[in-house]
C-alpha cells in the first residue's frame, strides 16, 4: 500500500499500517497513525493514503471523516485529509475495507464444473487427451488456488500479492476453459460434415456401381446380338421370326448337310480293300 504525506514544513508522520480480519464480517481494516513531531508548535499536518487498485468507493465501508478521490495517473483511489495537530499530538486513522482479494468459492466451483462438462463431452472423440490434458490443468491450478486463500499471509502486502498471483492463475483457467469449448464446438461441427460425406460415398459408390452394370448390359446384348446373326439363315435378320418358306429351305439345307455327314461317317468306316 502506498501512502504519499506532503507539507510544507518539515513534519514527521509515522505510519502504522496492517490487516485486521473479522471473521463475523470478513472485512479488511487498514490502521495509520499521523504524528505532530514538533515538541512546541501547533502545525497542519497533511495526510493522503492511496488504496490498493482493487478497491473502489463501494469497496470502503468505514473511512471517518476522511474523503476519497481517484488518482488517474496512479490508476487508484486515495484517501485524504488536513489534520490540525498540537505539538507531539498524534491521530489514529482507521479505514475498513470489504475483503475484496479472494476468489469467491462459488466462481471457482463453477469453473471445475465446466471443465468437467467438457472433458465428459470429448471423451469419445479424437479430442479426449486434449481434452483431458485440459481438464487436468485446470484442475491443478484450481486447486492452487483454493490452498493458497486457505492459508492466510499475514502480512497484508504478501495478503494481497497472494490474490493477484491467484488471479493470474484464474485467467490461466479461463484460457484453457475457452479452449476445451472450442474443442467441443469443433467436435459438434465434426458430427455433420461426416454424414455428408458418408452420404455423397454412397452416392458416388452407387453410380460407379451403375455405370458398371450398364456396361456389362450392353456387353451382353452385343454377345445375343452377334449369336443372333451367327444362327440366322439367309435372308433373315437377327431377332426377325423366318417365314414358312425360309422354315423348309432351312430344313432341307439341314437335311442335306446331315445327308453328306453320314456318307462322310461311313466312308471312314468302311474298311480299305
Amino acid at each position: 500500500m502506498k501512502i504519499i504525506a506532503r507539507s510544507k514544513s518539515i513534519i514527521a508522520i509515522a505510519l502504522l499500517l496492517f490487516f485486521c480480519c473479522s471473521e463475523a464480517f470478513a472485512n479488511i481494516v487498514v490502521r495509520s497513525l499521523v504524528v505532530n513531531p514538533s515538541p512546541s508548535q501547533k502545525r497542519k499536518v497533511p495526510f493522503r493514503s492511496y488504496l490498493p487498485k482493487e478497491v473502489k468507493p463501494e469497496n470502503v465501508i468505514d473511512m471517518g471523516d476522511l474523503d476519497i478521490a481517484f488518482d488517474p495517473k496512479e490508476g487508484a483511489y486515495y484517501v485524504f485529509k488536513d489534520y490540525e495537530l498540537d505539538p507531539k499530538e498524534t491521530v489514529a486513522i482507521e479505514i475498513e475495507l470489504e475483503d475484496v482479494w479472494k476468489i469467491a468459492g462459488n466462481e471457482i466451483s463453477s469453473l471445475r464444473g465446466e471443465a468437467n462438462k467438457a472433458a465428459k463431452v470429448l471423451a469419445n472423440t479424437d479430442y479426449y487427451e486434449r481434452a483431458t490434458f485440459l481438464k487436468n490443468s485446470i484442475e491443478s491450478k484450481l486447486n492452487q488456488i483454493e490452498h493458497s486463500q486457505s492459508v492466510q499471509n499475514p502480512s497484508p502486502g504478501g495478503y494481497i500479492s497472494d490474490y493477484r498471483e491467484n488471479l493470474k492463475l484464474l485467467e490461466a483457467v479461463k484460457s484453457d476453459l475457452v479452449a476445451a469449448k472450442t474443442l467441443v464446438a469443433e467436435a459438434k461441427n465434426i458430427a455433420p460434415m461426416l454424414t455428408w460425406k458418408l452420404i455423397i460415398a454412397i452416392v458416388v459408390f452407387l453410380g460407379f456401381l451403375g455405370i458398371v452394370f450398364f456396361i456389362i448390359w450392353q456387353k451382353q446384348i452385343k454377345s445375343l446380338a452377334e449369336l443372333s446373326e451367327d444362327y440366322a439363315g439367309p435372308g433373315e435378320k437377327p431377332g426377325q421370326s423366318p417365314t414358312p418358306e425360309q422354315g423348309e429351305r432351312r430344313a432341307a439345307h439341314e437335311d442335306r448337310k446331315s445327308g453328306i455327314s453320314d456318307i462322310e461317317e461311313r466312308l471312314k468306316e468302311k474298311p480299305e480293300e
